[in-house]
């Protein structure tokens, strides 16, 4: 496996800049003979797993051009249009527009993403997403809120002093809700996803995962976040491990050993990093799970290091909350210099002018709120998609003559629990 690592890096180098070019797109240089890094990339992993090209074997019948991720921009204003539309119609009716919102923006940035050249294709409806999210609110959420309301109040009847026992299966509960919400929304939109109308499908079953989530949550809380590594290892390869892509079997060996290390050193450089160092962790998990995971003759590689996850995740935060930030920093020293100057006749402020005063500088704050949801959402959406495109590394090729179809995922519970809008 390190072998094959050092064959990525190595004709990853070889790819993005041969021979000096300084072009960072593959197949520009003259350095590969008109190939791109898929090409070196492909031909390197071969030789060095021992897989060159078997008679009958896996890469046998394959074009010699490896398959690749990338992304067609699809127009900021279509996005911003989209976009726009759709938050007026969930602000209209009241939040349920969401899902049918959802499933229009996906749709749009699925078509534009395209592997090996041709477009993925998202199936997913809104009324599949509504009734999902009924499903997990009715069956699972609201029957779990009410045990355990009922539980708070004979304890706190019976002892008062659990309220701090009660304090942690809160936390429990919130870490099972968000593990929940994504792997039901994984699973979903996994199963609407097609290409050249082959789909994938998650194999493990939803109450594996809830049992699994359960109970390496209460033990990543009571080892004080020790156990995390095995925790995200684990429903990591509960996920992956098992799946189909059409008839390809998906494969993921990760194993908390792999992580355990750099959630510790994540750990001890928090304080120091101003929570910086939580990005190579993430990055760490990124790069194993590409290298431990197999899709029928396909492998993965990840090259993101934790200052791309960085500036990623605080660029898109920046682009979001900034334009409010900006006008708070210009707006409100001018309020408290009005304030602290009082009004005239020394008289203290009545009812209306602190209203005045607390509503009035709000409004242009509200105003780049809206502002930057509504016109930059779009092009964070399209960073997130490129940022996968331009690290994710797909090695080998695909005999399609060969895939069948996977069996259909009846499975909808749950995916209106990620999000309003998380395109991804």
């Amino acid at each position: 496996m390190l072998e094959l690592r050092r064959s990525i890096a190595a004709a990853a180098a070889g790819a993005t800049d041969p021979g000096g070019c300084g072009r960072r797109r593959a197949g520009y240089c003259g350095g590969t003979n008109g190939r791109g890094l898929g090409d070196a990339v492909s031909e390197r992993i071969m030789i060095a797993a021992g897989r060159a090209a078997a008679p009958g074997g896996p890469w046998s019948s394959a074009p010699t051009t490896a398959p690749r991720l990338g992304y067609e921009p699809a127009g900021y204003w279509r996005l911003v249009k989209l976009h726009a539309v759709n938050t007026l119609l969930v602000l209209v009716t009241l939040s349920i527009w969401r899902f049918w919102a959802v499933t229009r923006v996906r749709q749009v940035l699925w078509a534009h993403t395209r592997f090996d050249g041709e477009p993925l294709e998202y199936t997913g409806t809104g009324i599949e997403i509504l009734v999902g999210f009924l499903k997990v609110v009715l069956l699972i959420l609201l029957p779990i809120a009410l045990a355990v309301t009922a539980v708070q109040v004979a304890l706190l009847d019976a002892a008062p002093e659990t309220a701090e026992v009660l304090d942690l299966i809160y936390v429990l509960g919130l870490l099972w809700f968000v593990a929940l919400g994504r792997y039901l929304s994984l699973r979903y939109r996994t199963s609407r996803t097609r290409w050249r109308g082959i789909r994938g499908r998650l194999a493990g079953a939803v109450g594996g995962y809830l049992w699994l989530t359960l109970w390496t949550s209460a033990l990543t809380v009571a080892t004080g976040s020790l156990f995390k590594p095995w925790m995200d290892a684990l429903r990591i390869r509960y996920a992956l491990d098992g799946a189909r892509a059409g008839s390809l079997p998906v494969t993921c060996r990760i194993a908390g050993g792999d992580l355990v290390w750099s959630w510790l050193i994540a750990l001890l450089l928090w304080p120091f990093t101003l929570g910086l160092s939580f990005f190579w962790y993430r990055a760490r998990i990124h790069r194993v799970v590409a290298d431990r995971t197999t899709a029928g003759p396909l492998r993965f590689g990840f090259t993101a290091s934790g200052w791309q996850h960085a500036r990623l995740w605080i660029g898109n935060l920046a682009l979001l909350f900034g334009p409010a930030v900006l006008a708070a920093l210009f707006i409100l020293p001018a309020v408290f210099q009005a304030m602290s100057a009082g009004v005239p006749g020394d008289r203290p402020f009545g009812p209306a002018e602190v209203a005045s005063a607390a509503i009035l500088p709000a409004l242009p704050i509200l105003a780049a709120v809206v502002a930057a949801y509504v016109l930059l959402t779009p092009v964070v959406w399209e960073r997130r998609i490129r940022f996968l495109c331009r690290h994710l590394v797909v090695l080998g090729v695909v005999d399609l003559a060969a895939v069948r179809q996977a069996a259909d995922d009846p499975t909808t519970a749950g995916e209106g629990l990620a999000g309003d809008f998380d395109a991804l």
